[in-house]
Parts: structure tokens; sequence; C-alpha cells
């Protein structure tokens, strides 16, 4: 499941800079692509940090191949941008804790999977796993959902400084087109 997340910059702002570097439309388009580009991957270097320690997980890794699809995309107008970032449900062995058996069946990190045992993931770690279907095989390891707690975090602590990050990049590049010639031959 993914989700997309839409920021509107102000224009008035994007126009301001290209004037102070007197920017041709060429320009501009570019140094935007640019920075569109450079804030998507600082917003996600950003989400995948804070996120490990937010959902108490045991590597990065598993944040790195959900946030390699993080995309954006400009709409007709420079002003608005949408960005993507996975919500699915992540695997119980991905988070830190201890699975343990119980009267149902077993919980994890205080979540009770009925109907759940412990069984030994590809790495040999213990984790809850269940069953696919009515028979014994086959089994699949257990999910556990993020999307509330990933969501929340995502849009209070990770894009609540997008536009300033976005101006950044997006004044540096006009900077070093204009000024230095960058991308001109």
């Amino acid at each position: 499941m993914f989700r997309p997340i839409i920021e509107t910059f102000d224009e008035s702002e994007l126009q301001r800079i290209a004037d102070e570097f007197d920017a041709s439309k060429k320009d501009l388009r570019a140094a935007y692509s640019r920075a569109l580009r450079r804030t998507a991957q600082t917003m996600k270097t950003r989400a995948r940090k804070g996120l490990r320690t937010k959902l108490h997980l045991r590597t990065a890794a598993e944040l790195r191949r959900r946030l390699q699809g993080f995309r954006f995309k400009r709409t007709a107008n420079m002003g608005t941008v949408r960005m993507w970032f996975g919500l699915n449900d992540m695997r119980v062995s991905a988070f830190k804790g201890r699975a343990v058996k119980t009267a149902t069946g077993a919980s994890f990190a205080g979540q009770a999977f009925e109907g759940g045992f412990i069984g030994r993931n590809a790495k040999g770690r213990p984790t809850v796993k269940h069953r696919a279907g009515s028979r014994a095989y086959p089994v699949k390891e257990a999910r556990m959902p993020i999307d509330d707690v990933a969501e929340t975090y995502i849009e209070d602590e990770v894009f609540d400084g997008i536009e300033e990050v976005f101006f950044h990049y997006f004044r540096a590049e006009v900077r070093a087109r204009t000024i230095y010639g960058v991308g001109k031959k």
C-alpha cells in the first residue's frame, strides 16, 4: 500500500529566486527537477533513520527495500509535488523483541497472534509463524502493521521541513546554473 503526501511550494518564492539570479526558463526547470530529486533523497534518508528507531527495527535493511520505491511526481505547475512511500505490514522478525508462546497462540512486542506459533526464520531467529491454509504447510511468517505509526511519523516529523530543504536545494541549483554555468555545454 502506498500513500501520497502532496506538498505545494510557494510559486512566488520560486520566482523570487529565479529573478535574484536572472535565471532563464530552461535553467529554472532544470534546477527545479534536480532540487526535487535531491529533496526526495533527503526525505528518504530522514524517514529511514527516524523510522528505524520509532518502529524499533533490528536493522534498516527492511526499510531500505521499502523506501526504494519512494518517488516524486511533478504536476503541471511547478509548485506542487507528490511523494509516495510504502506502508505495508512488515515481517515480525524485522522488529526488536522476543516471541512468546501464549494460551491462544503467540505474541510479539505486545501484539497477539491467535493461532500463531514460534518458529525459526531463514536466519535461524525465533519468530511468529502461522499456517497459510488448513493444512500443515505452507507456513508463513506473521506480519505486524506499521501504517499508523509510520504515516504519523513521516507526516509530522520528516515532511515537516520539506519546504526548507527544497528551497535550499533549489536556490543552490539556480545559483550553480546561472553563476557557474553548470549544465551548459
